[in-house]
């Protein structure tokens, strides 16, 4: 069975205000940011210690229209050592991956199980991608 640790909560927001106000309110720093194309999104990646959030700023796309526009908490995000092995492993379990292959982005190789599988819980699992 793979392992799994949290690595981040995905919050979408729905602009640059609103994350700056978030942000400023809850005394948060962003670091990283990355832009993913196929979700069409911008994400910013507070930095400290342990586990970050992610605030996720939709351009447009499936993401802009998340809880009716207003945002919210998206999903949590376990870090695994082995994304294929951990998307084979749930495959054998019945479980189909929101995406056919993982998604690029920049720094993490990504898939989401679908809350169809647990109860409700968008759960996005984080492989490091060692290229970067």
């Amino acid at each position: 069975m793979f392992q799994s640790h949290l690595h981040h909560v995905g919050i979408i927001v729905p602009d640059l205000d609103q994350l700056t106000a978030l942000a400023e309110l809850l005394g948060l720093r962003i670091g990283h940011t990355q832009y993913v194309p196929e979700y069409d999104a911008d994400c910013y990646f507070t930095t400290g210690d342990g586990p970050v959030i992610e605030f996720i700023v939709p351009r447009g796309g499936k993401l802009a229209g998340f809880n009716k526009g207003v945002g919210g908490i998206h999903h949590i995000a376990l870090r695994v050592g082995d994304l294929e092995g951990a998307s084979t492993e749930l495959s054998a379990k019945g479980v189909k991956l929101l995406e056919d292959s993982p998604v690029e982005a920049g720094s993490l190789r990504i898939n989401f199980v679908p809350p169809v599988y647990t109860r409700g819980l968008i759960v996005e699992l984080v492989e490091i991608n060692a290229i970067s």
